[in-house]
C-alpha cells in the first residue's frame, strides 16, 4: 500500500473539505488523503473539527465505533476512556485551534508543519479562507459603516495567510475555496480577484518567500485550472510560467454550481485548483497539457430535489416560544390556520388567482382538521433496524458508520421555537409552496396584515422577500450561515411540520454523513453547517486531484 497524500486544512470550519479528501479510499479500503493538520480558529467549529479527527482515527483502528456513538447519545467522552485516549490526543494533535494573522497563531502552524509534514512527498493544500469582506451582503453591510474603507479591512487579505503557507512550503496542489462575490470585489478601483490569480501563480513574487531548492524559479509557482470548464486557465498557455490576465468575463469559468454536481443545493462558489508547474511541465507538449487540463473537470450529475434528501428524517414540530406543549402547539396551529384560510377568503389578491387562494385555504382548512399525530420537538436517536439496507451510493454516503442494518441515528435534529405569529407566517408560506409549487414572493404574495411582520422595513423592500420555502422538488437555495439568526428563509415544505429546517436537515442538504456531529449550541451548529464546504463535492474534487497526482507519478516514472 503507498503512502496517503498528505492534507493540509486551513481556515477549515467544521471539515467539510477535509471530510471530502479523507472519504477518498483505495480498492483495498486505505484512506488516499490523510489530513495532518486542519486549522480553525472558532471554538465550537474546532471541537466539532477535533471530534471527527477522532472519528477518523477510532475507524481505521479497527477497534469499533461504540465509543464514539456512545458519546453522542450521552455517554463519557472519548479523552475519558482508556481505551480511546491515545486516540484522542492523536485528534487533538492533528486539530487546532489557532487564528490565523498573528504571530502567535503563525509561529504555532508553522511549528506544526515543520514537525509533522514530509516535504519531499506530494502534499495538498486546502482551505476557504474567511469570506465576509467578499460577499455581496457583507458589501453592502460595509457601505453603512462609517468611514468604512476596503483598503483597511484585514478580511480582504486573509488570503494572504494561505497563499504564505504555498510560498512557504510548495504544495503539489491546492484547492482553495470562496463566495462567488470574490470575483467583483475590489479594493480601490481595482478587482481583487486578478491579483489573487496573479499572487497565487507566483507566490515568491507575491510574498517573497523563495520554494524549495529543488524547485527551479521556473517551475515553483502553479497553474490555476477551473473545475468547470477546461479551457480556462491561469496563466494562458501561450504564457505558461508568465502571467497573461485573463478576461474579466472568463472569470465565472472558476465558479462551481453544486447543484451540477449531484449536490442538493443552489451552492455557487469560486474554487482554485492550483497544480506546481513542475507538475505541469512534466504533463510534456500540447497533447499532455491538453489531457491535464481536462483532469480537474467535475463531471455533471442529475440535480437533486430536497425531497430525496430531508423525506427519510422523522418529521418534527416547531415549538412555541411561550408555554410550549403539544397541546399547545397543536391548539395554536388549527386555530392560525382556520384564521389564514378564513382572511385569504375574505381579503381576494391582486396578483394570486382566487381559485388558487381557494386550493391554498381549502389546505389549511384540511391541515386543521388532520394534523400530522404524534410529532415531538426532537429526535431523539435511536438504534433501529433498516427493513432495507442501503442500496444506492447516495444513501451509503449519508448512512456513514452505522451498521449496515441499522438507521434512526440522526443527530443536531431538534426544531427551533417560534412566535405563534411566525408560525402562521410558516403555515401559510408552506401551504402556498406546496399548492402552487413556488416559494412566495414576498408582499405580493404574502400580503395580508395579521401575516405582516411588525418591522418597519417589511413593505418598503428592503426585508420583504425575507421568507422563503425550501422547495421539495428542487434543490435547495443557498444554506448559509444566516439560518443561525432565524430560520425564515428555510421553511420546511411540508406545512403540517410548520417549522424550519433543522441543524441535521441543513447538514444533509450539505451533504454531511448522519453521523457528523456538530459540537456547540444550536445557533453554532447552524452556523458552522453554513459556513461549510459540501463534503461530498469535496469528496468529487479530491478525486479530481487524485487523478492529477497519479499522472504525475506515471510520468516521472517515463522520464
Amino acid at each position: 500500500m503507498t503512502k496517503p497524500i498528505q492534507v493540509v486544512d486551513l481556515f477549515a470550519g467544521p471539515g467539510g473539505l477535509g471530510e471530502g479528501f479523507s472519504s477518498v479510499k483505495g480498492a483495498d479500503g486505505s484512506r488516499q488523503f490523510r489530513t495532518l493538520v486542519s486549522v480553525e480558529k472558532d471554538s465550537a467549529a474546532h471541537r466539532t473539527l477535533t471530534l471527527r479527527a477522532f472519528y477518523r482515527l477510532l475507524q481505521d483502528s479497527g477497534i469499533g465505533m461504540s465509543a464514539y456513538h456512545d458519546y453522542l447519545q450521552g455517554g463519557c467522552h472519548p479523552s475519558e476512556r482508556e481505551a480511546t485516549v491515545h486516540l484522542w490526543k492523536q485528534a487533538e494533535e492533528e486539530a487546532l485551534q489557532l487564528e490565523l494573522g498573528g504571530e502567535k497563531g503563525n509561529h504555532a502552524l508553522e511549528e506544526r508543519l515543520q514537525a509533522r509534514l514530509q516535504h519531499e512527498r506530494d502534499w495538498v493544500l486546502i482551505g476557504g479562507p474567511p469570506c465576509q469582506a467578499y460577499s455581496v451582503v457583507g458589501r453592502v453591510r460595509n457601505r453603512g459603516v462609517k468611514d468604512y474603507r476596503p483598503e483597511d479591512d484585514n478580511r480582504h487579505f486573509l488570503y494572504r495567510e494561505y497563499l504564505d503557507v504555498i510560498a512557504r512550503y510548495r504544495p503539489s496542489v491546492f484547492v482553495m475555496e470562496n463566495v462567488r462575490g470574490m470575483l467583483s470585489s475590489r479594493v480601490g478601483k481595482e478587482r481583487i480577484f486578478g491579483q489573487i490569480l496573479e499572487d497565487l501563480h507566483d507566490p515568491t513574487r507575491a510574498t517573497g518567500h523563495e520554494g524549495p531548492s529543488t524547485l527551479s524559479r521556473r517551475e515553483d509557482g502553479y497553474t490555476i485550472f477551473s473545475l468547470e470548464d477546461p479551457s480556462v486557465y491561469f496563466p494562458k498557455e501561450q504564457g505558461l510560467f508568465t502571467a497573461v490576465p485573463l478576461e474579466e468575463d472568463e472569470y465565472h469559468a472558476f465558479v462551481v454550481k453544486a447543484e451540477d454536481h449531484g449536490i442538493p443545493q443552489a451552492r455557487h462558489r469560486v474554487i482554485l485548483v492550483g497544480v506546481r508547474n513542475d507538475i505541469v511541465s512534466r504533463a510534456g507538449g500540447s497533447s499532455g497539457l491538453a489531457e491535464l487540463l481536462h483532469m480537474p473537470k467535475l463531471g455533471k450529475d442529475e440535480q437533486l430535489p430536497v425531497r430525496k434528501v430531508l423525506d427519510e428524517l422523522p418529521p418534527l414540530r416547531s415549538g412555541l416560544s411561550r408555554d410550549d406543549s403539544d397541546e399547545a402547539w397543536y391548539a395554536t396551529t388549527k386555530r392560525v390556520a382556520e384564521r389564514v384560510a378564513s382572511e385569504l377568503l375574505e381579503h381576494p389578491s391582486d396578483h394570486i388567482a382566487q381559485n388558487d387562494l381557494q386550493r391554498i385555504a381549502d389546505k389549511l382548512r384540511d391541515i386543521a382538521k388532520t394534523p400530522l399525530p404524534g410529532l415531538a420537538r426532537r429526535h431523539e436517536p435511536r438504534a433501529e433496524t433498516r427493513p432495507v439496507r442501503p442500496t444506492s451510493e447516495l444513501e451509503r454516503w449519508y448512512h456513514g458508520s452505522l451498521p449496515q442494518d441499522s438507521r434512526g441515528l440522526w443527530y443536531n435534529h431538534e426544531a427551533r421555537s417560534h412566535m405563534e405569529e411566525d408560525l402562521a407566517r410558516y403555515l401559510y408560506c408552506a401551504t402556498f409552496a406546496r399548492v402552487m409549487k413556488r416559494s412566495p414572493i414576498g408582499t405580493r404574495d404574502i400580503y395580508l396584515d395579521y401575516l405582516a411582520p411588525r418591522h418597519v422595513n417589511w413593505r418598503t423592500g428592503k426585508f420583504a422577500d425575507r421568507f422563503k420555502v425550501v422547495l421539495e422538488g428542487q434543490p435547495s437555495k443557498t444554506v448559509t450561515s444566516h439560518i443561525s439568526k432565524d430560520g425564515h428563509y428555510f421553511i420546511h415544505y411540508d406545512p403540517k411540520q410548520c417549522r424550519s429546517l433543522t441543524v441535521r436537515e441543513a447538514a444533509r442538504l450539505q451533504t454531511f454523513p448522519d453521523d457528523y456531529y456538530f459540537e456547540g449550541n444550536r445557533t453554532e451548529q447552524y452556523t458552522q453547517v453554513g459556513n461549510a464546504v459540501p463534503p461530498l463535492l469535496a469528496r468529487n474534487i479530491a478525486l479530481k486531484v487524485r487523478e492529477i497526482l497519479e499522472y504525475n507519478q506515471r510520468m516521472a516514472m517515463r522520464a
